[in-house]
């Protein structure tokens, strides 16, 4: 009989360990779910640019750039789930849709480049356009684990993206082919 109940008890801690989902040891960083492993995305610092051009009518523009021309972590097109601890622990946060982005980049000869801000100045007027969200490609928020979300995207296309807190300078790249 205690045999019986020893195996019982490991079969039970055996269960219940395989059913512990794997979340980011550290806030805000981003991992892609694959199967039951984190993959790590490249993380990079962005380096801000900003320019003004032209005479009578000026145009501007702010832009974070991120170096390499495409990203060494590669995923192949489709949906994917992206795993992130909230900073502050936990869901009541406030509305992921606002801390978190994920966007498309604009890939130039050597780097990848979002765009923050976008304007223009004339001897009528001027107008100047800052959205740190504008752009952003529509994600599904899930509850993940103990105090993790869920990001899951829909079909990406190929392309270079990004995916980050709103309002950081890091974020973490990675690419669709």
């Amino acid at each position: 009989m205690r045999q019986v109940a020893l195996i019982a008890a490991l079969f039970a801690m055996t269960c219940w360990a395989q059913a512990v989902a794997p979340e980011p040891e550290f806030s805000d960083m981003f991992y892609r779910l694959d199967g039951e492993k984190l993959v790590t995305l490249e993380r990079q610092n962005s380096t801000m640019r900003g320019g003004a051009s032209g005479f009578v009518y000026m145009k501007m523009k702010l832009s974070a750039d991120f170096p390499g021309a495409k990203s060494p972590i590669r995923f192949q097109s489709g949906v994917l789930a992206l795993i992130v601890r909230p900073l502050g622990g936990g869901y009541a946060a406030g509305d992921p849709n606002s801390m978190y982005y994920l966007r498309k980049l604009e890939q130039r000869k050597n780097a990848r480049r979002l765009t923050m801000m976008d304007g223009h100045v004339s001897p009528v007027g001027s107008s100047i356009s800052t959205n740190l969200i504008a752009g952003a490609l529509p994600v599904e928020f899930t509850k993940y684990g103990e105090g993790s979300l869920k990001l899951t995207t829909g079909t990406l296309p190929p392309g270079e993206y990004a995916v980050g807190r709103a309002y950081g300078q890091a974020a973490f790249c990675f690419g669709v082919d």
